[in-house]
């Protein structure tokens, strides 16, 4: 990171931090995407086994990764003050913290996740892939949590290029594993859904191997000498966790709600429960450009803040806020235009097309959403304000998206598009409070000086 003095020099430093985090972003998002089209072609009752599993799956998997984003904040106030000793030292303290999180994972995962899947009232069927999917991906969980701190490391010293190239990686390993273990090449068995699951995993691996060598021989790491080993630091290891833990917290309570709504589609059947997935996957994958800028915000804004320029902090604040809107403008407009082309690229059953293309006009409003509220948690990042957006949050999303959508559905009989409507509901309740304290903090730093 660097500092830059005009309007223009920022956008344009703004921008080449940016289209490679939404790459990045995009390649990330394919692996659910790639699960989700492969499995849908392969099958529309194994698309509803991988929907019932990844609602279990990404909650916790998005709470991991979300902690360990923390790192990002933390060296980019060591870079402005110019403290580059401390940067290698909280780059082990948060692979430490990596090793906890992947083991909290594993106990999670099998002692509540999988047997909560077994009291859904299932078909037999998508039971089994659920369960099966499940087992598989927590094969990947070590190497996706340890690639998310390197990246985390990589993207806070303003190599996002970096980033974005290593995760394109995974686009062609998910693809080619998915392909072998779903369809049983090679002389492997067939697998389904459940080798979905297993070819993400085995995605991971290999991506994260190509990442350690990187870390080893690329010439602008090498000067900070990561591998030159630093002991465990309690300080700084807990110091790494409360500021991580709210953000998780958030992202866990902002991914649950989803994660609910997909096992609360377990009443409806099979096609409209692989409906709701297909479209929920492809806003996902649109959600790719908030949240770029949301994680692009917090590296220049956490430098400025860092190096005490108010001024810049909030001109890269209204920069990141307009390309967002501008953004959310073309992806409105693709999906409208597209959404019946893309529910064919998820299955073939014509009433399954036509579930989906409707739940997709609903994702237009969630990019409106998206486009609001993402890019005020990447500011607030950036000033390591973490709590209050935590409580904001949950807040938001548990008090008003679930409860509007329990009484959309009982009241006005709207079925699965009640749960749609609640969630949008709630992102814009959720990014109205986060505006209002950005405000306050804004005040707080004007009077402070």
């Amino acid at each position: 990171m660097y500092h830059v003095e005009t309007i223009r020099e920022k956008v344009v430093l703004f921008l080449k931090l940016f289209f490679p985090i939404l790459i990045y972003q995009l390649a990330t998002y394919s692996a659910s995407f790639i699960d989700t089209m492969m499995t849908g072609q392969y099958s529309t009752e194994h698309l509803a086994g991988v929907s019932m599993a990844t609602s279990i799956w990404n909650p916790f998997f998005s709470f991991a990764t979300a902690i360990v984003s923390a790192l990002i904040p933390i060296i980019g106030h060591h870079l402005g003050q110019g403290n580059q000793e401390q940067i290698r030292k909280e780059l082990h303290q948060f692979i430490y913290l990596a090793l906890v999180l992947v083991l909290i994972l594993f106990l999670i995962v099998f002692m509540v996740g999988i047997p909560i899947l077994s009291r859904l009232k299932l078909e037999a069927e998508v039971l089994s892939v659920s369960q099966g999917y499940l087992t598989c991906i927590l094969v990947g969980i070590l190497p996706l949590v340890l690639f998310s701190v390197f990246r985390s490391f990589f993207d806070a010293l303003g190599l996002t290029n970096l980033s974005m190239y290593l995760m394109l990686l995974l686009v062609p390993f998910n693809s080619f594993f998915n392909y072998v273990l779903i369809y049983g090449k090679f002389g492997l068995p067939e697998m389904g859904g459940v080798g979905a699951g297993l070819g993400t995993s085995f995605a991971y691996w290999a991506v994260l191997l190509v990442v350690l060598m990187v870390s080893i021989f690329h010439p602008a790491i090498r000067p900070y000498g990561i591998w030159k080993w630093t002991g465990f630091d309690r300080r700084k290891f807990i110091e790494g966790f409360q500021l991580g833990l709210p953000i998780g917290l958030q992202v866990f309570a902002e991914v649950a709600i989803f994660a609910v709504v997909g096992l609360l589609m377990a009443k409806f059947s099979a096609p409209v429960i692989a409906a709701h997935q297909a479209a929920m996957n492809f806003a996902t994958l649109m959600y790719a450009f908030p949240v770029s800028i949301s994680m692009a915000l917090p590296i220049v804004i956490s430098y400025e803040f860092g190096a005490k320029n108010v001024t810049a902090v909030k001109e890269y604040t209204k920069i990141g806020r307009s390309i967002a809107f501008a953004f959310s403008a073309l992806t409105v407009t693709f999906i409208f235009l597209t959404r019946g082309w893309v529910a064919t690229l998820y299955g073939n059953d014509v009433a399954f097309i036509q579930i989906t293309s409707e739940f997709l006009v609903y994702a237009l409003f969630f990019q409106l959403a998206d486009a609001f509220t993402a890019p005020l948690q990447g500011i607030l990042r950036g000033y390591k304000d973490t709590t209050m957006p935590f409580i904001i949050g949950v807040g938001s999303y548990w008090s008003i998206a679930i409860p509007l959508a329990l009484i959309l559905e009982n009241a006005l009989a709207l079925g699965p598009i009640s749960y749609w409507i609640g969630l949008i509901l709630g992102i814009f309740a959720c990014g109205i409070l986060l505006q209002w304290r950005l405000r306050q903090l804004e005040n707080q730093i004007l009077n402070a000086t």
